[in-house]
């Protein structure tokens, strides 16, 4: 068995040196490149018969070359980013107008008196107190949400209702979520919403509708991160309608005020 498997070794080693030693027949790199050149010199054509070439010699217009003087100028932007020809700073995007309210009462035509402490305006938001600092006025987020019926600077419409600008300059008192600008450990300062919202990802953005900025008498302390905060304030309501470009910033502030309850 052992003799048999050397033999086979033998045989295959004899096989393989007989294969090394036979000539190869592939050609060399060199070799291809000298067959391809004399295989087209041998159908090149003859410029003497062929008329093509002959026509070639005839001088072809080229077309023009578009230099800078005679390139087609692009088109000015739209927009003026830095400013430095005073002429348009963002573009003017159209808007869709939607239909606005209006409402020409004066501000005591829409107060119905139901008891000494209780009025209803428009016939509809019930208002308790006097709106005084003493006995405020409470009221409801959807009295204030009313005004943007009413309301569109793209519109030139800066008006209030009559029932909300009644309640200008009253102090008043409403629940809310506050929230400040940046993580503090106090502020004076303070955004009050309807809905919870924390300025990253959490509950919906407010609008100026919907959002009182504030002012403090006392400064508030602020701990903890992303967390609800719920409270009741009091203080003297501001309507004024503060826009820019047409679009409404603000409408509400409520100034000299105080931190009620949680």
């Amino acid at each position: 068995m052992i003799r048999a498997f050397w033999c086979a070794v033998l045989l295959l080693v004899i096989a393989g040196v007989w294969f090394v030693s036979q000539p190869s027949t592939s050609l060399r790199v060199d070799e291809v490149d000298e067959v391809e050149s004399s295989t087209s010199s041998e159908i090149a054509t003859d410029p003497a018969t062929d008329p093509a070439i002959e026509s070639s010699n005839d001088p072809v217009p080229s077309a023009p070359l578009q230099t800078e003087a005679n390139a087609p100028t692009p088109p000015p932007p739209d927009i003026d980013l830095l400013g430095e020809d005073g002429v348009v700073l963002a573009p003017k995007i159209p808007t869709k107008s939607r239909t606005l309210l209006t409402d020409t009462r004066l501000p005591n035509e829409v107060i119905t008196r139901l008891d000494d402490r209780t009025v209803e305006l428009d016939g509809r938001f019930r208002v308790t107190g006097s709106g005084t600092e003493a006995d405020p006025s409470r009221i409801s987020w959807e009295l204030l949400t009313s005004a943007i019926a009413y309301i569109d600077p793209a519109q030139h419409a800066l008006t209030a209702p009559p029932w909300v600008r009644l309640l200008n300059g009253t102090t008043i008192e409403l629940s809310g979520y506050y929230s400040s600008a940046v993580q503090v450990g106090e502020t004076k300062n303070l955004l009050l919403t309807l809905n919870r919202w924390d300025g990253c990802c959490i509950g919906l953005p407010p609008t100026p509708f919907d959002a009182i900025d504030i002012t403090l008498r006392e400064p508030l302390p602020m701990r903890g991160l992303h967390l609800t905060r719920f409270g009741t304030f009091r203080g003297r309501l501001i309507v004024e309608p503060f826009e820019a470009a047409g679009y409404l910033l603000s409408l509400y502030r409520l100034e000299d005020a105080t931190f009620e309850t949680k």
